[in-house]
């Protein structure tokens, strides 16, 4: 139905962004004028939040439709179905999203770390080129051109599968620059941190993916749903674990060390919004339990039921994809 879903991943966006600038506003972190004679303007700084957040949404759609290209709607013997194969053009166009996105990034980014106008970085182009976090947003952007143009016409879920590789590749760069210093506990929170990205992309992702293509055919949505559970357990201990270990890195690292945690989670703006984020996630844990009972009985019969507590969970997972962000840039 493609008013609905044209109409829900608006509001996924809608309620994402205002989720992030409130938590930006709140933990005092919102971008602002850097104060420099002939620098980027506050726009532009504004501009590095809202690219993160729609990278990371069509981060979100391009893994949801592969993982229902290759895992929820596979077909043994290889080739995709009807299903699979729009699930790949999906999967396609939200890799252009994603690649233009980090582009865009790129140039913010850079605009705002050397303190110059974007129309003036072409004469700074070395220099730019020379920071991690611009280098980083560069690669994936290629890795995910690339993603979007080999996948686009792919007839298999083992071609299909090389694409998901390549979209878990994508997702490292920015990731492991997030932490640049060399301390123990820096590089534990950037090593889970990696973890972290692809598992909740992984969890999320296949929810959208299950929400947009699972409900096609409802008798073969008992089989989806088993196969999405399964991902879905493994990617949840793999979040919670991940998240942890980083938030603990990361408190850590502001503090100056591991017993530096408490102090720093009640007194950092960090803190404030990474307890949001915890709380978040465990009402995700919550909806994912009531989810999972509804998917024991039959869902030909409880169909509404069952779909309401899928899209309070999407609803709650945006939640979490703003605080996401807004601790990204807090960080």
């Amino acid at each position: 139905m493609p008013g609905r879903l044209i109409t829900g991943g608006v509001a996924a966006v809608l309620i994402a962004t205002v989720v992030m600038v409130v938590s930006l506003f709140a933990a005092d972190s919102e971008p602002h004028d850097l104060g420099g004679i002939g620098g980027p303007g506050v726009f532009v700084t504004w501009l590095l939040p809202f690219f993160r957040l729609i990278s990371t949404m069509a981060t979100v759609g391009c893994a949801g439709a592969l993982l229902a290209a290759v895992v929820l709607l596979r077909i043994e013997g290889g080739p995709l179905g009807i299903q699979g194969r729009r699930a790949v053009r999906d999967a396609s166009n939200s890799a252009i999203i994603w690649a233009v996105c980090a582009f865009a990034g790129a140039i913010v980014t850079a605009a705002i770390l050397l303190d110059t106008p974007i129309d003036l970085l072409r004469f700074r182009l070395d220099d730019a080129l020379g920071v991690p976090e611009v280098k980083a947003l560069l690669i994936t952007g290629i890795l995910v051109l690339a993603l979007a143009i080999g996948i686009r016409r792919v007839q298999t879920s083992s071609a299909a599968g090389l694409g998901v590789l390549v979209a878990i590749a994508a997702l490292v760069p920015t990731a492991v620059t997030a932490y640049p210093r060399n301390e123990s506990y820096v590089v534990i929170a950037g090593a889970a941190l990696v973890v972290h990205v692809i598992a909740a992309t992984t969890w999320i992702g296949g929810l959208a993916g299950l929400v947009r293509y699972g409900r096609a055919s409802r008798t073969g949505l008992p089989m989806v749903m088993k196969r999405y559970h399964q991902v879905a357990q493994l990617s949840s201990i793999a979040v919670l674990l991940s998240g942890l270990l980083s938030a603990a890195g990361r408190l850590a690292a502001a503090g100056g060390g591991w017993g530096s945690i408490p102090d720093a989670l009640t007194s950092d703006a960090y803190g404030a919004v990474l307890i949001a984020k915890i709380a978040a996630f465990l009402v995700l844990i919550i909806l994912a339990w009531l989810h999972r009972r509804r998917a024991v009985g039959d869902l030909l019969d409880s169909g509404r039921p069952f779909w309401q507590v899928v899209g309070l969970e999407l609803f709650i997972m945006a939640l979490a994809l703003g605080l996401s962000v807004a601790l990204s840039q807090t960080a």
